[in-house]
């Protein structure tokens, strides 16, 4: 009985297609970062005023408030291996093994601390800027209303889900 329960679970391959597809836009959005289109720059496309690309003196506004490069490079290998983490991960969850469950939570726990942070360093420099500029303000706004909670909505969901009762009983019985 115990193996018909394993087998007609659906769970472990939508959360691993899931997982898998997230890594793979998440790899896209980091190696856009790495190849110098800035958070902030993709961030420009969402917001609904403006002139549809940020003019000379906004960007060079916000390249002397900027952090320092070292730290938005080394943030973007870590989306870049966050990303690819994702995606392994949501492959050993549809191989429906244990490890794969414990890891992404702890994936799951470190990328949501990582995007608190990467917000912070990326807007604490540039503070004085949001409240002088209506634009920058709405792209600072932007990001705490829309990029970041869309960034946090899968490692939550797998916090939750995966710490459910029913899911480590099943866990147990993967072998």
């Amino acid at each position: 009985m115990n193996e018909n329960l394993q087998y007609s679970a659906t769970w472990p391959t939508t959360v691993g297609a899931v997982s898998i597809i997230v890594g793979g836009l998440s790899l896209f959005g980091g190696c856009m970062a790495l190849t110098g289109m800035s958070e902030i720059e993709q961030l420009h496309t969402a917001v609904p005023f403006g002139e549809g690309q940020m003019n000379e003196a906004l960007l060079a506004q916000l390249a002397e408030t900027a952090p320092p490069d070292w730290l938005s490079s080394s943030a973007s290998m870590l989306v870049v291996l966050f990303s690819i983490s994702l995606a392994a991960f949501g492959m050993s969850l549809l191989l429906r093994n244990p490890k794969g469950v414990s890891r992404l939570r702890w994936w799951a726990g470190l990328y949501i601390v990582f995007s608190f942070g990467a917000a912070i360093a990326q807007w604490m420099p540039r503070m004085e800027l949001v409240r002088s500029n209506s634009e920058v303000q709405a792209l600072f706004l932007a990001q705490l209303t829309l990029s970041l909670p869309l960034y946090l909505v899968l490692p939550v969901f797998l916090l939750v889900y995966l710490n459910l009762k029913k899911i480590r009983n099943e866990v147990t019985l993967w072998r």
